[in-house]
Order: structure tokens, then C-alpha cells, then sequence
């Protein structure tokens, strides 16, 4: 009796996991943010405005470095497997 109620809580332990994988999934769509803004050169193509001398094509370009890094770091704390605690 004892093993059947094993059974069915790795079961249950499978369904959770199962679920909590179809939910993290759309957070996936967010690593998609960075790569957009760097993808289309139209939208950074121009030296201006200057930001403390340095056209904006390459300022533009170094901002997108702490922004990916973040959307990197939300998207693993939210799909990582295991426990959060």
C-alpha cells in the first residue's frame, strides 16, 4: 500500500512539474526585447542626439548591454527548475 502512495505522488510531482514548465514557458518572450532593438539597424542608425560626446548609434548599442543582462537574469529566476527558496 505504501508503494502506490509513492507512486502517485511522483505522478502528482510530474503533473506540477509539467505545469509550472508550461507556465515559465512565456517568459522566454522576453529575451526576444533585446534582440529586436539590436536586430533593426534603422531604429539606431544616426549620430544624433550625443550623449557626453559619443554618437548615438554607439551609446545606443552599450545601453542594450545592462538591459539584455536584466532580461536575462528575470527569465532564468523565472524558469529555473527546483526550488526558489
Amino acid at each position: 500500500m505504501e508503494e502506490s502512495s509513492v507512486r502517485f505522488s511522483r505522478s502528482e510531482e510530474a503533473a506540477a512539474r509539467a505545469r509550472r514548465h508550461e507556465v515559465n514557458r512565456a517568459w522566454y518572450w522576453l529575451l526576444l526585447v533585446p534582440l529586436i532593438g539590436t536586430l533593426i539597424p534603422p531604429i539606431y542608425n544616426s549620430e544624433d542626439p550625443t550623449f557626453i560626446g559619443i554618437p548615438f548609434y554607439y551609446w545606443y548599442q552599450m545601453v542594450w548591454i545592462p538591459v539584455s543582462v536584466a532580461c536575462t537574469v528575470v527569465v532564468y529566476r523565472q524558469t529555473r527548475g527546483g526550488d526558489r527558496g
